[in-house]
């Protein structure tokens, strides 16, 4: 569908390349309604997806979080961005609170759980999840590239490229493998569970979660690249899906522009897995009139 493409490609440009679309800013908040029905608001979602041939775009995130408010911001204050919204997708959002809220609506996807926020499911009318395991690269959602989210939301509108477009692009898959702290993680999670210190399930969970924060970092890296040169760009695998020739390859530049970055990923699972315990049990403990 060419017509998406030209929204996304040169459409966003001016936005792009005028500098304010890569600012972070403090958004307000987008009303990830607490004590919402989140079963009811996902099956409308998905009916209304069926009935208009549509997707449905599930952003499950919290009001407190920088990056949902900013993926708001970039969904709604974006004129193409909006346009491609508003045409190709049913928009609901889901509170997860401290990732410890409506976990059993990621898993009716699939997923088994929050590993970070936003979250953000794209399925079809069925309950059919189209995003796969991407759904959790977007917990840099504020720092990620304008047209790296719009080709991305492009690509599972069902666009169809024709020609060429100038868009460079960077291989996420592999910026996150070359990410030092993720290498790490790997080499700890392999260590720790030969010595029978973390199980197969638990193993697997923090490959899960360190994957997910990787490839976060890789479209955070995507996208500070693209700023300092004044490009659009997207992940290669986006670009591909759509037939669209990359303009240039900038895996290098991100690899090298993301290699300072340093955290201790199975740390930081441990210390938002103990968020998440004193969330769930602050709402266990709360009068119940207090939580409406």
């Amino acid at each position: 569908m060419l017509k998406i493409m030209r929204l996304v490609l040169t459409g966003l440009a001016a936005s792009v390349l005028g500098g304010g679309a890569w600012a972070q800013h403090d958004h307000p908040a987008p009303d990830y309604t607490e004590g919402a029905d989140a079963a009811s608001v996902i099956d409308a979602a998905l009916a209304q997806a069926r009935d208009d041939d549509k997707q449905a775009l599930i952003l499950f995130g919290a009001d407190w979080c920088h990056d949902s408010r900013g993926l708001a911001g970039k969904l709604e204050d974006d004129a193409q961005l909006s346009t491609l919204i508003a045409e190709y997708y049913v928009l609901v959002r889901v509170d997860v609170g401290q990732r410890h809220r409506n976990q059993d609506q990621l898993q009716r996807f699939g997923l088994g759980e929050s590993f970070g926020t936003p979250t953000l499911v794209i399925s079809d009318g069925a309950g059919v999840l189209q995003n796969g395991l991407t759904a959790h690269d977007w917990r840099t959602a504020d720092s990620a590239a304008l047209s790296d989210v719009a080709i991305y939301l492009s690509r599972y509108a069902g666009a169809e490229a024709e020609g060429e477009a100038l868009v460079s692009d960077a291989d996420l898959g592999a910026i996150a493998q070359a990410w030092p702290p993720y290498v790490q993680a790997l080499t700890e999670i392999e260590a720790r569970q030969t010595a029978g210190e973390m199980s197969e399930v638990g193993a697997a969970r923090a490959r899960m979660f360190a994957s997910g924060m990787a490839r976060s970092i890789a479209r955070l890296g995507m996208g500070r690249v693209a700023e300092a040169q004044e490009v659009e760009i997207a992940d290669t695998a986006d670009l591909e899906a759509l037939g669209v020739t990359p303009a240039e390859d900038l895996t290098a530049a991100v690899i090298e522009r993301v290699s300072g970055i340093d955290m201790d990923l199975l740390a930081r699972l441990v210390s938002q897995d103990a968020e998440t315990a004193d969330a769930l049990a602050r709402d266990h403990t709360q009068p119940v009139q207090d939580r409406e």
